[in-house]
């Protein structure tokens, strides 16, 4: 706010806004914070070099302190509060945000501010940072449908909006959806059937039980860490070639499925290799620093791509573990989040160690423990052979039967088409024409631009329902090709067939290849 000034606002201001408060008490985080970010901290938050008025909003010293015979925010005072003067000045030179800004605030919003001011502005530091507590219960009128905690909290918001909750749900409906809750999947007809049968009062805790002790809970409850944990199986930029990230991903599942506390779950994640006599599996755990795009193109600059590597974890590890965005930081001091840009680079300096090119990252050897598969290996070599023993069986039935049918095929193929040794080949610009002993006709002597040849065939054939003209390549000819021309290039402009003295029409013409303009169809087209 430009030019604050010792004045505070009328008592008329103060009355305008005093209808429109919030139901509940005012969080700062989620009434207060989220305006002051929209419409304040452009020019009174973080970026000294377009701070104005020499005041910052998001910092609780600055909201608070004693300036030059006012105070910004005097807790349980709007009237004294020059906050709220700027928000409610009729002076278009004092009001808070300035027109030129292109924002506002609503009168709801303002109320909002005039509420929080008068319930003692109380302050929270973001919420990363905010120890969770246990809430106190909030009080509800239909006493009795609760069943628990939880169901106090939604009843109450459902009362406050003026609403009533659904009927219970049916055994078939809660079934499937605690078990899609729980393993992502639907639940089978026969799991379906034995909870219906199960009259106990603790059937639905077994269905809960049973699930969680399922493999499926695991693999369930790993795909939110996987797209936290930016898990993929390939590199990822031009050339996304595979990768095996598959193992880490099993060691993921089974620390849901074993219930690994949480502490290590962490540890091991980011610095696993690190712990002292590190187990095979602590250290693989550590891939969670190995999921970042990998480049493999080359020509890139190599510090660079290093450089994103590193940055990609530092955001990455700041974002799953510490519930902020740091990516802001790495320019300039963060907008939003209270991370400074000294701060993003302290964070990378942890991941800027490791011993890694930013072409093709680094391939660290490394033997990985299979923690979902069977452990007995000479039970598994044994399949192995059996499989291949079976494999090899077929390959060689498959071998017989593909010789089989390519000679049946091959018979199919001669009773379809029938090459006729032409009876004369006739050539109309001078050419010379010799019949090969494969029944092909090679072109020879004069070579004119255009050319029309003659060819007689002769053939007890019924029924012909298609004639197939093959241009074949030959050593004599220039580049070996098909053609007689100097480039190599033949075009068909005209196919015409008589049969017993009469015109044959053909229905249609295909090609394997039609030169653009030269279309096959129109060597029928008259």
């Amino acid at each position: 706010m430009v030019g604050m000034k010792n004045r505070f606002p009328s008592f008329v201001a103060v009355m305008m806004f005093a209808t429109a408060v919030h139901a509940d008490s005012i969080e700062f985080n989620r009434d207060i914070r989220p305006i002051l970010s929209n419409t304040c901290f452009q020019c009174h938050g973080p970026d000294k070099h377009s701070r104005k008025g020499d005041l910052r909003l998001d910092q609780k010293a600055e909201l608070f302190r004693q300036r030059d015979g006012y105070k910004v925010v005097v807790p349980g005072n709007p009237a004294k509060s020059e906050l709220f003067h700027m928000l409610t000045s009729d002076d278009p030179t004092e009001r808070m945000p300035p027109k030129k800004s292109g924002k506002s605030l609503t009168p709801k919003q303002i109320a909002l501010f005039k509420q929080w001011i008068e319930e003692g502005a109380s302050w929270q530091d973001h919420w990363a940072f905010i120890t969770p507590t246990q809430p106190k219960l909030p009080s509800v009128k239909k006493k009795s449908w609760p069943k628990n905690d939880i169901d106090r909290f939604i009843l109450a918001r459902l009362e406050a909006e003026g609403l009533s909750p659904s009927p219970q749900a049916t055994r078939e409906a809660l079934i499937r959806r605690v078990t899609f809750d729980l393993t992502g999947l639907p639940p089978t007809l026969n799991e379906i059937d034995d909870f219906l049968a199960d009259k106990s009062p603790r059937a639905f805790e077994k269905v809960v039980d049973r699930l969680l002790d399922s493999s499926h809970y695991g693999e369930h409850m790993t795909r939110y860490w996987l797209d936290a944990a930016r898990y993929a199986d390939t590199n990822g930029y031009q050339y996304d070639r595979e990768r095996a990230q598959w193992a880490w991903r099993d060691w993921l599942i089974h620390a849901y499925n074993t219930n690994k506390p949480f502490d290590e779950f962490t540890t091991e994640q980011l610095a696993g290799d690190l712990l002292p006599n590190a187990t095979p599996s602590q250290i693989l755990a550590t891939a969670f620093n190995r999921n970042h795009p990998i480049t493999i193109e080359g020509g890139v600059v190599d510090e660079e791509y290093r450089t994103e590597y590193v940055v990609d974890r530092v955001v990455t590890t700041a974002t799953v573990w510490m519930s902020m965005t740091f990516t802001c930081g790495r320019c300039h001091d963060h907008k939003y989040d209270p991370i400074s840009q000294k701060e993003f680079y302290q964070f990378f300096a942890f991941f800027n160690q490791v011993p890694e090119r930013g072409l093709n990252g680094f391939n660290p050897k490394f033997k990985a423990p299979l923690v979902l598969q069977n452990t007995d290996t000479k039970q598994i070599e044994k399949q192995i052979t059996q499989l291949q023993r079976k494999y090899d069986s077929q390959i060689r039935s498959l071998t017989a039967a593909q010789a089989r049918w390519e000679k049946t095929a091959l018979q199919k193929v001669k009773t379809q088409w029938q090459i006729i040794k032409p009876s004369s080949v006739k050539s109309r610009g001078g050419a010379t024409m010799r019949v090969l002993p494969d029944h092909s006709v090679l072109a020879g002597g004069k070579n004119p631009a255009k050319e029309i040849y003659d060819v007689t065939l002769q053939t007890n054939l019924k029924g012909i329902r298609a004639i197939r003209l093959e241009a074949m390549t030959h050593p004599s000819l220039p580049f070996k090709s098909a053609s007689r021309g100097s480039n190599g290039n033949w075009v068909l402009s005209e196919f015409t067939m008589t049969a017993d003295g009469k015109p044959a029409n053909f229905a249609s013409a295909i090609a394997d290849y039609s030169q653009k303009n030269y279309e096959i169809a129109k060597s029928i087209d008259g």
